[in-house]
């Protein structure tokens, strides 16, 4: 009776601890209790990241940022502008202005831009990518000449590739990378509904004032470059698609406003169309927007 009376003992402590022990304890175990979880230094301090080198109200790698650009523009169509136009007073001292089309890959683009003002000697220059060919066209004071600057069989012109036959980075990624790093950015901050619409999708508005190096905002060598204001948008995969710059330069007794702008857009919905209606070169890309 004694032993009948303990093994029954031991049978209901066993029933009463859910017969663990019998049957897959440490399994049952882990499947009925949840740990909660274990915060983190990076979960509980670390702000948003907005974009490739972007982190809360910071640029923390302009450089990562200029890379995610290239890399998003480089796979979609787009067309971009460049304008930069310095005024004295109210006089236009020199304007440049560049616009492009280009498709996905660099496959075919056409490209120009114009030089006016008193201060310069007005020009044109237009570049075209166009069945393995690169064609230049340059008119100054009403005189035009015209090279092939690449051919990729090498016939009357070097076997280059597209992007390195353009007279110009379309990406502006050294010049994107230079001003995000020594521009004071002073907020970071998300566009509202009609930054959205403007854009196609969201975008984060970045703004600064003031500069840490002169000599990377201003494109030639002056004394001294004051009032700097920058405000750029950038897409959350890193496509910057515009920025407005605004400087002054001083050198020596003259001074001068400088307002540089660019802006990309159509992304991956371009034309390219040429001027050559003959033979009609439309190359319709629709990539997935890089946003």
């Amino acid at each position: 009776m004694r032993r009948g009376a303990a093994t029954a003992a031991v049978c209901l402590c066993l029933l009463s601890a859910g017969c663990a022990g019998l049957v897959g304890g440490d399994a049952a175990a882990r499947e009925t209790v949840t740990p909660a979880p274990v915060p983190t230094a990076d979960a509980t301090t670390s702000p948003q990241q907005h974009a490739p080198g972007i982190v809360g109200d910071r640029v923390v790698n302009a450089t990562a940022l200029g890379r995610a650009h290239v890399r998003r523009l480089s796979n979609t169509s787009y067309r971009v502008q460049h304008t930069r136009t310095v005024t004295d007073g109210s006089d236009l001292h020199r304007r440049v202005r560049t616009r492009a089309s280009i498709s996905a890959g660099y496959r075919s683009y056409t490209a120009t831009r114009t030089v006016a003002g008193r201060g310069v000697t007005g020009r044109e220059i237009h570049s075209t990518w166009r069945d393995g060919r690169a064609l230049r066209r340059t008119t100054v004071n009403g005189s035009t000449t015209t090279a092939v600057v690449a051919d990729s069989r090498g016939i009357g012109g070097p076997p280059r590739p597209p992007r390195a036959a353009l007279f110009f980075d379309p990406t502006f990624n050294g010049r994107l990378i230079a001003l995000l790093s020594v521009t004071n950015i002073t907020s970071i901050r998300p566009g509202d509904s009609v930054v959205k619409q403007l854009y196609g999708g969201s975008v984060y508005r970045i703004r600064g004032t003031g500069s840490t190096d002169d000599s990377a905002v201003a494109t030639r060598r002056v004394d001294r470059v004051t009032d700097v204001s920058l405000s750029a948008a950038v897409t959350p995969r890193g496509v910057v698609r515009s920025y407005a710059l605004q400087y002054t330069l001083v050198n020596g007794t003259e001074t001068h406003r400088v307002r540089e702008t660019l802006r990309y857009s159509e992304l991956g919905t371009t034309d390219v169309v040429f001027e050559d209606q003959r033979r009609p070169g439309r190359y319709r890309n629709r990539t997935a927007r890089p946003d």
